[in-house]
């Protein structure tokens, strides 16, 4: 295969669109992995490939990582091999093995009891799927439900600890005490860490002060 960056990498990638046209995003970056399995497939090139009516693709990397997550397929990219750099990713069998998903517990009706509980706000910063997202021009926040008690977590610097299928206990059955609401930015932030969950008053002291003086002046008028 070609090498990444090359001409004919770029040529191939294009021929690789024009040939998968109509198949949703999620198809064409297994079969693109699959067609390039044990050589580099880079960030940017998964960001070109398109959805199902050939428009770009919002939080592309969540879709990786549902390959990979939920679907058991073996991509790993910096965080696992020292052979590869930021942005850089390899699937390294074509087929997916069953016993590397990831089970999160998080079912629809389970992530919508989270959001409303937490007034679909994240629990750290207080952002809304309303704001924008402070790191990527043009986008909005996105809520995720993260696990309060990590199901995957650092070992030491080269090592990452994945709870799997094999590690669970079939009878464990998460319900919204297990979860937090929390936007894109902080998941990020806090990802593979056990969470702290903040009372109000910290919750605030995190807020910028323009915001904790609207609060004092509002308790302000309400005890006063």
């Amino acid at each position: 295969m070609s090498k990444p960056n090359s001409k004919e990498r770029k040529i191939e990638l294009q021929k690789f669109i024009e040939d998968t046209k109509g198949m949703s995003f999620l198809k064409r970056a297994l079969k693109w992995f699959q067609q390039n399995v044990n050589e580099i497939v880079l960030a940017e090139e998964l960001a070109i490939i398109p959805g199902e009516k050939n428009n770009p693709i919002n939080h592309n990397m969540r879709r990786i990582f549902e390959l990979r997550d939920q679907k058991g397929y073996e991509i790993i990219n910096h965080k696992y091999s020292k052979d590869l750099k930021v942005d850089q990713w390899m699937l390294l069998n074509k087929d997916p093995k069953p016993e590397l998903i990831r089970p999160r517990g998080v079912t629809k009706p389970l992530m919508m009891e989270v959001f409303e509980r937490d007034d679909f706000s994240c629990q750290f910063c207080g952002r809304t799927k309303n704001d924008d997202d402070p790191f990527k021009s043009g986008r909005k926040i996105t809520l995720h439900t993260g696990h309060i008690i990590a199901h995957k977590r650092k070992v030491n610097d080269n090592k990452m600890k994945i709870t799997q299928l094999k590690d669970v206990d079939k009878k464990k059955k998460y319900t919204s005490a297990d979860f937090i609401t929390m936007c894109n930015v902080c998941n990020e932030a806090c990802k593979n860490n056990d969470l702290t969950i903040l009372n109000n008053v910290e919750k605030i002291l995190k807020l910028d002060e323009k915001d904790q003086k609207e609060i004092f002046l509002a308790l302000k008028r309400k005890f006063t």
